[in-house]
C-alpha cells in the first residue's frame, strides 16, 4: 500500500508545529491513524469535550494533517475525520528563493521527494552514513531520508512537487529543471548505457542517454568514506521547455512548450525522473545531491521570467 507524504513548504514548517503542540491534538493523530472517526467519537474515545474536539480538528485541518466530511446521521449530519497523511517531510531550511526579479528558482534536496516507484538493487546515503539498508525498497520511507546526498536504483521513478509563484506582472518564457545523474550499475561500470527521462505534470519532456554509471576516480564532493568502487559522479544535465519546444542540453527533444504548463495558475508543479517501461535502456539511475558528485547542488528548477509588455 502506497504512503501518502506531505512534503512542507517552508513557511508551513512553524504552523505544523504549533498544530502539534497540543498533546490532544496528537492523541487525535494516534486515534485517527487507527481508524476514521467522528467528532462525538473522539471525544468520546479521548475523555474530552466535544467542543474541545472540534477546535482541535480545525487545527489540524488547517495544515492539511486531517481531512472531515459529512455523512447523514439519525439527528442531522455527521462530521467523520480521518488523518489525510501517513508521513511529513519538513525542509531544515527555505530551499525557495528569487534569484532577482528575472527569475524563479527552487533548489530541492534528493531526498525530498513526494512519491516514488523504485526497484532494487537500491539505496539512499547521507554525507556521512547510510540511509536504511541496501537494496530494500522501504528504505525510501526512512525519516531520514530527507539528508539524501546520493539514491540510486535499478528502474522505476522519483517525483518531485515544487512550489511557483509567478507574479501577476511576470510572464513565464523558459523552465529548465538540472540535476546531476547518471545510470546505476552495482559498483560502477563506465559503459552502462540507460534512457533516463523527465516528466513534467505527466509530460514527457525528454530522454537522456546515459552512457554509464561513472566511477574509477573520486568525484570532486564525494565523502572519503565512500567507497572509491561505488558510484562517484554523475553529469549535470539540463531539461528546458521554452515557447519554441523542450530541448536537452540545447538538443530539442519534444513539443512540449512552456504555454503547455499554464505556470500563471499554479501553486505547484511536479517533476519526475525515471525510465519508461519500454525503454531501450533500463540502466538505471544515480542522483546526486550537493554534496555528492562532481556538482554543488540538489535538484534545480529554474523559471525565467518577463515582465508583461515587453518583447522576448
Amino acid at each position: 500500500m502506497r504512503r501518502r507524504i506531505l512534503t512542507l513548504d517552508y513557511d508551513m514548517v512553524e504552523q505544523l508545529a504549533k498544530a502539534l503542540s497540543a498533546p490532544s491534538r496528537r492523541q487525535i493523530i494516534d486515534a485517527l491513524m487507527e481508524k476514521e472517526r467522528s467528532i462525538q467519537e473522539l471525544a468520546d474515545h479521548l475523555q474530552i469535550p466535544q467542543s474541545t474536539c472540534t477546535v482541535n480538528i480545525q487545527s489540524l485541518e488547517r495544515v492539511g494533517l486531517v481531512s472531515t466530511r459529512n455523512i447523514p446521521g439519525t439527528k442531522g449530519s455527521r462530521k467523520i475525520c480521518s488523518v489525510s497523511y501517513d508521513e511529513v517531510v519538513i525542509p531544515v531550511h527555505n530551499h525557495h528563493q528569487y534569484k532577482d526579479d528575472d527569475f524563479l528558482e527552487v533548489e530541492m534536496p534528493i531526498g525530498l521527494y513526494t512519491d516514488f516507484d523504485s526497484v532494487g538493487p537500491c539505496g539512499l546515503v547521507s554525507e556521512s552514513a547510510v540511509i536504511g539498508k541496501f537494496d530494500r525498497t522501504e528504505s525510501f520511507l526512512d525519516p531520514h531520508r530527507g539528508s539524501a546526498q546520493l539514491i540510486w536504483f535499478t528502474d522505476g521513478w522519483l517525483e518531485y512537487s515544487f512550489p511557483i509563484e509567478i507574479p501577476e506582472s511576470r510572464t513565464p518564457v523558459s523552465l529548465a529543471v538540472l540535476m546531476e545523474i547518471c545510470s546505476e550499475f552495482p559498483g560502477f561500470k563506465n559503459r552502462w548505457p540507460s534512457d533516463i527521462t523527465l516528466w513534467i505534470d505527466n509530460l514527457k519532456i525528454g530522454t537522456w542517454r546515459s552512457p554509464g554509471d561513472m566511477g574509477g576516480k573520486r568525484g570532486k564532493l564525494t565523502p572519503g568514506w565512500w567507497r572509491l568502487e561505488n558510484t562517484q559522479f554523475g553529469y549535470l544535465k539540463e531539461w528546458r521547455i521554452t515557447q519554441d519546444g523542450s530541448f536537452l542540453d540545447g538538443t530539442p527533444v519534444a513539443n512540449v512548450t512552456i504555454d503547455a504548463l499554464n505556470l500563471t495558475k499554479r501553486s505547484k508543479i511536479t517533476a519526475r525522473i525515471g525510465i519508461e517501461s519500454n525503454a531501450e535502456y533500463h540502466g538505471g539511475i544515480n542522483l546526486f545531491g550537493r554534496k555528492f558528485g562532481n556538482f554543488a547542488q540538489d535538484i534545480v528548477l529554474r523559471i525565467e521570467l518577463l515582465a508583461d509588455g515587453k518583447q522576448v
